[in-house]
């Protein structure tokens, strides 16, 4: 459907005397038989000259020659050939040029399976021998590689991103120019590092991804980034069958010996949302108090975790777990989990019968954070060890505790 409603945007563009292609990775992914989400177009035609036949549009980058097209309630990129002046930043250009040669375009542009136009006859421009490549599931910079990555930096973790995704190797050439240009790395906005990562993590081959990390030390700028992918790339390949990417994190971490606040950090290093920082720690702080032994099940205690974290980030945990130990016991995992859930008679301190208040006032103390950790003892001994959840049963422990302290 996205592919017919592009088309006529090159339809309308050719019936008009400009020439027009479907470019860069929708060629790629369509060779390749993978799902395309993202279609762009090049066209020799100006950005005025795309406006004017499209008034369904949204000038996005008119500087760098691109307008969105509206076609049938779908945007679609419509970028002008173009060429790039002197990059200055390591990422983008200072200014570009727009050219009539659709070969001067696909020459900027990073990797040769990338650098592909299709015009709408599906007759393909391929100068750069993408599709060879492709056959060879080859990574390579289009050109010369250093260049490339000096050009912009964020290519380093593109190749490695799309290594793993498309579990390709990375062409040797190519694989050189980036150990050596590494470094160019830290100029990079972290975001942009986080999310690269987030693409490889979440692929189909984070372990070959993991390995291009290490072996090219990308990540050499960042000593706690550095230290996860020295460590942790020998579990790596466990990501794959873990559902969400703070699962996959927390795992990596864990795996890299770090511990809560180490992780903290690196969420903080990478600029993660408070969000995905807090749900990360506290499965790494789980997973430090479970040690589930890489492919070694046991049973593990739901109580208490249950009590302090709670049952959603519990059902994470067992997610983690089952793939710290080789997805082996998963379903009896998550039902032994559920189980214990099911059989507490409280799962948290305001059910239980009395509060801080009543607690308060029957011992006739001063508030203080005596009341926090007495209605958490209670909490335990109603929900895992049988004591009624009545106010006699809950006074009558709580003195004692209450007396012991002073003792």
């Amino acid at each position: 459907m996205g592919k017919e409603r592009a088309g006529r945007i090159l339809q309308t563009l050719e019936e008009h005397g400009f020439e027009a292609y479907f470019v860069g990775g929708c060629v790629r992914d369509w060779l390749l038989g993978r799902p395309v989400h993202d279609i762009d177009i090049c066209t020799n035609a100006h950005p005025g000259d795309v406006i004017r036949l499209f008034p369904n549009h949204v000038p996005t980058g008119l500087k760098h020659g691109t307008v969105s097209v509206k076609m049938n309630g779908q945007f679609f990129e419509v970028t002008t050939f173009r060429t790039e002046g002197k990059y200055e930043d390591y990422r983008r250009p200072s200014d570009v040029q727009f050219v009539d040669e659709l070969r001067l375009d696909l020459e900027r542009r990073d990797f040769a399976m990338n650098a592909m136009a299709m015009d709408l006859r599906g007759e393909l421009q391929d100068p750069f021998d993408g599709q060879s490549d492709l056959a060879e599931r080859l990574v390579r910079a289009v050109g010369e590689p250093e260049q490339r990555f000096r050009e912009d930096a964020l290519r380093l973790l593109r190749a490695v991103r799309f290594a793993a995704q498309l579990d390709f190797a990375i062409e040797p050439h190519t694989l050189q120019a980036m150990k050596k240009t590494a470094p160019l790395l830290a100029h990079i906005a972290v975001e942009r590092v986080r999310e690269e990562l987030n693409k490889t993590w979440d692929s189909a081959a984070p372990d070959k991804g993991c390995l291009l990390l290490r072996d090219t030390r990308l990540l050499a700028y960042s000593p706690l980034l550095a230290r996860l992918t020295e460590k942790a790339c020998a579990q790596a390949w466990r990501l794959g069958k873990l559902g969400s990417l703070a699962q996959k994190w927390a795992l990596l971490l864990y795996a890299a010996d770090f511990e809560g606040e180490a992780a903290r950090q690196t969420c903080a290093r990478l600029r993660m949302s408070n969000r995905d920082t807090e749900a990360i720690s506290a499965l790494v702080d789980l997973l430090n108090r479970v040690q589930p032994q890489w492919d070694t099940p046991k049973p593990v205690e739901w109580g208490p975790l249950l009590l302090e974290a709670g049952l959603e980030t519990c059902r994470e945990l067992a997610q983690v777990i089952s793939g710290c130990w080789g997805n082996r016991q998963e379903d009896e995992i998550v039902r032994k989990l559920q189980t214990t859930y099911d059989a507490m008679p409280v799962k948290s301190v305001k059910e239980l019968a009395m509060t801080g208040l009543d607690l308060q006032t029957a011992l006739q103390k001063k508030p203080g954070e005596w009341i926090c950790r007495l209605l958490q003892t209670l909490l335990v001994q109603t929900a895992l060890h049988e004591l009624p959840n009545t106010p006699e049963a809950l006074l009558e422990v709580a003195k004692k505790e209450v007396a012991r302290d002073e003792h």
